[in-house]
């Protein structure tokens, strides 16, 4: 298995999920970050925020709950690289990137610091149509989709790195996300 592992697909497909059971409680031990959401009562989604693995820290940086979406891109530089950097955890979980922290600098930097260290990865990457809908609806630049691109570029023909594309939650997604666990995350 090799040492990173993305999932991408659309939306609601499962990535994220097929992660977190393959994970389970040895999530703890990773470095890195979920995305999670808060919802309405009826389900629309409030906000988007980064958490650590082990759920002490949470800092929004997408707020939708007033109608229209305010970007806090400030928490990518502090919050999302220094988890980044942390040396202490085992292995790293990014669910999920190819976002908008593409757009910052100090991200960037500090994924580039992580690759270059080689500490095991699981993550999702947000695929090309994904990327395309979160341009229309936060009126993206230009340079997000080229940025964006690079990144998923990047993972899908680096030697260590395998990208699962998945169109819809699939049982080979899940057995990716356990096969690798088992290598990498399990005590």
């Amino acid at each position: 298995m090799r040492r990173r592992l993305f999932l991408t697909g659309p939306m609601g497909c499962g990535k994220s999920t097929a992660i977190a059971q393959a994970l389970g409680s040895q999530s703890q031990l990773g470095g890195g970050f979920f995305t999670r959401r808060s919802v309405d009562p009826d389900g629309h989604a409030r906000s988007f925020f980064l958490e650590t693995p082990d759920g002490k820290e949470k800092a929004v940086f997408l707020d939708v709950s007033q109608g229209h979406p305010v970007v806090h891109a400030d928490v990518f530089s502090r919050l999302g690289a220094r988890l980044l950097d942390d040396n202490t955890a085992r292995f790293v979980i990014l669910d999920e990137i190819g976002g908008i922290e593409v757009l910052c600098p100090a991200f960037m930097e500090a994924l580039e610091r992580l690759w270059q260290r080689n500490i095991p990865c699981i993550g999702v990457i947000k695929g090309q149509a994904p990327a395309a809908a979160l341009i229309r609806a936060l009126g993206l630049p230009e340079e997000y989709a080229k940025v964006a691109g690079n990144l998923r570029d990047f993972l899908e023909n680096d030697p260590d790195t395998l990208v699962y594309h998945s169109e819809y939650f699939d049982e080979t997604a899940r057995n990716l996300a356990i096969q690798w666990c088992r290598e990498y995350a399990y005590e």
